[in-house]
């Protein structure tokens, strides 16, 4: 029995570094520059393949790589002259994010593995050149104010779709006047707020999504009120996109306000393959991650001021009118039609103020965290 446990102790202390290399990490960062092409070559040594997405940010000239993997964050050296700095950080759980501020604007050219090599070493090579129009110094931009923070919101339903119908009273017209209030509220802390209807029209749920994309915004969000069988049931909810819903009444529900288009004849046949493509690109998972951030706001805040919320009031579901690429999108039902206490709430300017004061915070919490991390 003793010279078992030798045994023992002998082999995890001899295998010890096998045992640490377990988890994905990445290793090393290499370049390379050629001065006469005009480009970039990064090489990114892995302990393994791990998933990646790629981009480049002509603002400020970035390129950003995300990689699944577990490694842990750590500095790495500079020694490139087409790259001013280096930053990496955790993005979401097992995703990690290497930024290269880089001194001038560069496209990627191409990028792609290599097989490992003799050391299991997997090689991601990502090759950059440099942008014509560019100028190989970096240009020191000007201080000026912060550029304002630019929302767009969607006031549900409208023109010959009326949405929920309850003792004379109908989401169309709520939603409106809650979008307009919301819009007055955010003008007067600074914000810059398009309204994607300002009377009693009909939309489609991607012309609404269009419409935030035309306006540069930097947040859209589409106000509802919901209705459901069961009476009892009261209070606000916020919904953030996912391809699998977190619930059935949630599949429900994102089922009907899809179905909306069909009313005015527009084919949304479409949707769901370019949202299969979406889902796969980095922004997609970017802006899915802020979307569930001012989510995740939205709730405290809104629980904080002492308002009503639905039982697990984060849900997740297919609503076309949040499928943008780039925008970080919500869908706020702000209670129920068919609850009387919640209709007496919402149909009141003074009380249903109280709850668009609390989602302004929100938002002016989401915007500022926003404006630091850019």
């Amino acid at each position: 029995m003793l010279l078992f446990r030798l045994l023992l102790i002998f082999y995890v202390f001899t295998n010890i570094n096998l045992l640490f290399s377990i988890d994905d990490k990445l290793k090393n960062i290499r370049f390379s520059d050629n001065l006469q092409s005009k480009s970039l070559r990064i090489v990114l040594d892995l302990t393994h393949k791990a998933p990646y997405t790629v981009f480049s940010l002509n603002n400020n000239p970035r390129l950003v790589i995300d990689l699944e993997l577990k490694s842990a964050i750590k500095k790495f050296k500079n020694k490139s002259i087409y790259i001013e700095n280096i930053r990496t950080r955790k993005t979401d759980q097992n995703v990690m994010r290497v930024v290269f501020d880089l001194k001038s604007n560069f496209y990627i050219d191409k990028h792609f593995y290599l097989k490992k090599n003799e050391k299991n070493i997997y090689r991601l090579v990502i090759d950059l050149k440099l942008n014509n129009k560019s100028s190989v110094k970096y240009k020191e931009k000007k201080p000026k104010e912060l550029s304002k923070f630019i929302i767009t919101i969607d006031a549900g339903h409208g023109g010959i779709d009326p949405g929920a119908i309850n003792l004379g009273k109908k989401e169309k017209n709520i939603t409106l006047k809650a979008a307009k209030e919301l819009k007055n509220l955010l003008e007067k802390k600074n914000f810059k707020v398009f309204l994607t209807r300002k009377d009693d029209r009909f939309l489609s749920l991607r012309s609404r999504r269009n419409i935030a994309k035309k306006n540069n915004s930097d947040l859209f969000i589409s106000l509802h009120i919901d209705s459901l069988k069961k009476k009892t049931t009261r209070g606000t909810s916020i919904y953030t996109l996912s391809e699998k819903a977190s619930d059935d009444i949630t599949a429900r529900l994102a089922d009907r306000e899809n179905k909306v288009d069909l009313i005015a004849g527009v084919n949304l046949q479409d949707v769901d393959n370019e949202v299969a493509s979406i889902l796969l690109d980095l922004k997609r998972r970017e802006t899915k991650n802020s979307s569930s951030l001012f989510a995740e706001s939205y709730v405290n805040i809104v629980r904080k001021n002492g308002h009503r919320l639905l039982r697990r009031p984060h849900r997740h579901a297919g609503f076309a009118v949040l499928k943008s690429t780039d925008i970080p999108s919500v869908l706020i039902e702000l209670g129920f039609l068919s609850n009387l206490n919640d209709v007496k709430l919402l149909t009141k300017k003074k009380t249903r103020l109280r709850l668009l004061i609390s989602l302004a915070e929100a938002i002016e919490l989401f915007a500022n965290k926003r404006r630091n991390f850019n």
